[in-house]
């Protein structure tokens, strides 16, 4: 388990979310059943299905937010299909991931709600 100290209360939370996470998914890769699986690792069968529905109904519950920081980079060359579209047809959009892979997005403005819909869907 986590230690507790000098950690704010939602970051142990987080902590303790993400150690139980990390056993359910341990679990499943197994192919052990769960009561099995509880008694190799020395956990309590009853903690385990409290933390699996809990992780489970907080996926199900609301999007996951993603913060996303906008900085000024170098200018990015347009593809050539684009540059004989009017300079309001599509919205650029570059995203810098955590895990350093870049997006680069060419947006048509009446699609950007849809976008934004679908990114914020994704699990991280």
């Amino acid at each position: 388990m986590p230690t507790n100290r000098r950690l704010s209360r939602s970051r142990r939370r987080e902590d303790v979310r993400a150690w139980w996470a990390e056993y359910l998914a341990a679990q499943r890769q197994s192919g052990q059943t769960q009561a099995a699986y509880c008694r190799a690792q020395g956990l309590d069968p009853k903690y385990f299905t409290l933390w699996k529905g809990k992780l489970r109904q907080a996926s199900a519950a609301s999007p996951l937010m993603v913060p996303v920081v906008v900085t000024p980079g170098p200018e990015l060359p347009v593809p050539a299909a684009a540059e004989m579209a009017p300079a309001s047809a599509a919205v650029r959009l570059r995203l810098s991931l955590g895990n350093g892979l870049l997006l680069s997005l060419e947006i048509a403005p009446g699609a950007l709600p849809a976008v934004v819909r679908e990114l914020s869907r994704l699990r991280c």
